[in-house]
Order: structure tokens, then sequence, then C-alpha cells
């Protein structure tokens, strides 16, 4: 036991084992330029319109929905709204006609919105998938209304019932 254990043997082991950190170590590593090309068919979105979403009587929750023109068959629905409540789910859908109108008749239900993050749960975009649904979106008598349960907590008009609060040019 004392034959391996001396004080050569450990100074002999300590130099092996720094010479194969120094080794390994100071091996150069090859910097890449991140890749920030678009791949094809994909890129930036940049035909939009934003519409306003207000509170209802007794909430806070408000915020805006957003429609990008993917391509002519593909319209983005994304939504932000502020003032949710972590661990709750909202329901959001398209509906015929004015707010003040009050119509209960869905043209389109959305994704359900994370109380957490006030966006999509499942992802950050509805796809529309209709040809020419962002085209004739500024004609579209209809509104978007974000519920809890059976309890309006935001809503607002969009397409011909609304001017939008941004757009793209």
């Amino acid at each position: 036991m004392n034959l391996f254990f001396n004080k050569r043997n450990s100074i002999l082991t300590l130099g092996l084992f720094l010479s194969m950190l120094a080794f390994l170590s100071a091996c150069e590593q090859q910097q890449y330029e991140p890749n920030v090309s678009a791949s094809p068919g994909g890129g930036t979105v940049t035909t939009y319109k934003s519409y306003s979403l207000t509170s209802a009587t007794g909430s806070t929750v408000y915020g805006r929905v957003v429609f990008y023109k993917y391509n002519t068959s593909v319209t983005l629905v994304e939504m932000g709204l502020y003032n949710t409540t972590t661990g709750t789910a909202y329901s959001s859908s398209i509906y015929e006609g004015k707010v003040a109108e009050s119509s209960a008749k869905s043209l389109k239900t959305l994704d359900a919105i994370s109380g957490a993050t006030g966006s999509f749960s499942s992802n950050k975009y509805y796809v529309i998938n209709e040809a020419g649904f962002y085209d004739k979106l500024s004609t579209y008598n209809a509104n978007v209304k974000i519920m809890l349960g059976t309890t309006l907590v935001a809503s607002g008009n969009v397409g011909g019932n609304a001017i939008p609060v941004a757009q793209s040019e």
C-alpha cells in the first residue's frame, strides 16, 4: 500500500491530472455566427390590423386582438390581454354584429386564453385557414368577445364596425 501512495506517485498523478486539464480546456472552439435568415416560405409577417378590446362592466380585463395576413389563404390571430387571473382560462370567439347588439351567434371560436399570460394557451397565434379572410376583414360585421364561463369580461368591434387602432400601410 505504501508503494503506490508515496510522495513521488502523488506528484506524478497530480502532474498528469493538471496536464490533461490544460490539454482539454485549451482547445479552441469554433465560434459560429447565428443563422438569422428565414427558411423558405417563412419570415416576418408585416401586414396586420389591430383592434382594442375594452373591459366589460365589472371587469378590469382589456387588451388587443391583432389579425396578420400570412398569405392569401392564412390569417393569424394574436390576442394580448391585461389584468387576467393566473390559473384561469378565458374563451374567445368572433361574433356576428356589433358589441352593442349582444349577438350570441359565434362566427369563429378562437383558442382558449391563459390567465397567466393573457395570450392563447396553446400557440402564439390562432390560424384561420380561409382564403381571403384578411382581405375581407374590413367589411365584416363582427366583434370579438372574451368570456369567463358565461360572463363577458372584454370585447371589441372588428372589421367594418371599428377603425383599427394600428395597422400596416
